[in-house]
């Protein structure tokens, strides 16, 4: 991209620009500080939860307010806003369900907490913890627990 043209979008600030755009701008900063740095870079992480039953599992993640599709019988992704997606595998053979612990940063801890109450999911908190921030949790039926936390308002 030349700098002239990141000059001008420096020189207005209430340029909008599309999430799609940033997305490929970030893009470019991810290539260009992998050069620099003369590494690998992580771009983005997917959790695998272990289920007992996937169709049990696709029912409450869509509860919960995920967009779920399932791949089989036994595996399925549940994604939500910004690229999260969770992967649902049925456990097989010596594998437990459950146990799976996943974190997310969110803005209000206390909207995500009423949206998922709405929805019929049983919500621990969130409650102000000392770190400076307002966490809670949910957990699926298999036992997996998805952990949020935002700003203390």
């Amino acid at each position: 991209m030349p700098v002239d043209w990141w000059v001008r979008l420096r020189s207005h600030p209430d340029l909008p620009i599309c999430h799609d755009c940033l997305a490929g701008l970030n893009g470019q900063r991810d290539g260009q500080l992998q050069l620099m740095t003369a590494t690998w870079l992580i771009t983005g992480f997917e959790p695998i939860f272990k289920v007992a039953n996937v169709v049990r599992s696709v029912a409450w993640f869509e509860r919960a307010g995920f967009e779920v599709s399932l791949h089989d019988g036994t595996y399925a992704f549940a994604r939500r806003d910004r690229g999260l997606t969770i992967h649902l595998a049925q456990a097989a053979g010596d594998e437990h369900p459950g146990r799976g612990v996943l974190y997310i940063h969110c803005q209000d801890a206390d909207r995500a907490a009423e949206e998922w109450r709405q929805a019929g999911i049983e919500v621990n908190g969130p409650q102000n913890e000392d770190h400076g921030k307002r966490e809670g949790s949910i957990t699926d039926p298999d036992g997996n627990v998805i952990r949020f936390g935002g700003p203390i308002r």
